[in-house]
């Protein structure tokens, strides 16, 4: 069974879009035992849950207005872990699969939950014909979305590329005794991204990776609107395009203007400022607003997209 976490931050724009992908492509009954597929647990923050928004009946809402401790910081893994570990654990068996998606991430194809299934747990029967065990094969452990065309202006070579919490999946199993989990090491200079911290334990702990690349045939973006293993759909900067940064983070100020921009567009500008100093939103304004623009057009097109067949056919090319 999937269990899937997502966290809606400000902004109700994007559930109706997820919860229609999700609900098309993801089978939520086996045919052949009348069980249950899957499982999304919704965390929404900073917002309430729109009247008219119908929560299917293996969704369960996760209000961390109420729930999520008052002195918890304002960071999205680290709500993310507090779902997981105080309300998604105890409802897992150890081979379930826990999958972590972003608001403004969806499947865009059919069977890729029984796909997931058969990378990280054979479901498919590829070991019934030998004695050898799924560790002895080397066969993934985890499956994770690595964006090779997306860079910070302050990620080293040394965390170059690593997973992104956009979409990450394991099984209950694996996230336990691998201890894996989204941090941010104070102490280490080069951390700047809680992927850091994961991507430190995946190597130390040998952690087997199925590594998901863009497979976009059209971008309209260079990291946006972004496709990966031809089954993941990200649009990037889901809630700051929308509604900006309303709330203070680590290391971040509230910023509540509308702004669209990745980090590929700050490390691949260095000749125009240096962003180490200099406010790239300021200095860079028309290339942020063009950028919004951009992803308004996409983003409207999602939104009138009742069938969820615009990602494949605009990005991939395919009915």
């Amino acid at each position: 069974m999937l269990h899937i976490i997502t966290l809606h931050f400000t902004t109700p724009a994007w559930l109706e879009i997820q919860k229609r992908h999700i609900e098309k492509y993801t089978t939520r009954y086996d045919p052949n035992t009348g069980q249950q597929n899957y499982k999304v647990w919704l965390g929404f923050y900073n917002q309430e849950l729109p009247s008219d928004f119908v929560v299917p009946t293996n969704w369960e809402t996760i209000d961390l207005n109420k729930l999520y401790p008052p002195d918890g910081r304002n960071e999205h893994y680290l709500q993310t872990e507090w779902m997981y570990h105080n309300i998604v654990k105890d409802n897992m068996k150890d081979d379930d699969i826990l999958v972590f998606m972003d608001s403004d991430a969806f499947p865009v194809i059919p069977h890729w939950a029984s796909e997931l299934q058969g990378i990280l747990t054979d479901n498919q029967g590829r070991l019934m014909n030998t004695q050898a065990s799924r560790e002895t094969l080397g066969y993934p452990e985890v499956v994770g979305i690595y964006q090779l065309e997306n860079r910070g202006i302050a990620q080293t070579d040394n965390y170059y590329p690593a997973p992104d919490l956009c979409f990450f999946a394991t099984t209950k199993k694996v996230w336990e005794e691998k201890q894996l989990q989204w941090t941010i090491d104070p102490s280490n200079p080069e951390h700047q991204n809680p992927a850091f911290g994961l991507l430190d334990i995946i190597r130390e702990k040998e952690v087997r990776e199925c590594k998901l690349m863009r497979t976009n045939i059209f971008d309209a973006h260079n990291v946006m609107f972004g496709v990966y293993g031809n089954m993941i759909y990200h649009q990037a900067c889901g809630s700051r395009a929308i509604i900006g940064r309303p709330l203070e983070t680590a290391g971040a100020k509230a910023e509540t203007s509308r702004h669209c921009f990745t980090g590929y567009d700050i490390f691949g500008r260095q000749k125009l400022g240096n962003w180490y100093r200099e406010d790239f939103i300021k200095k860079c304004s028309d290339i942020v607003e063009t950028n919004t623009q951009i992803f308004d057009v996409i983003y409207n097109r999602l939104q009138e997209d009742l069938d969820c067949e615009f990602v494949r056919r605009y990005f991939l090319g395919i009915p």
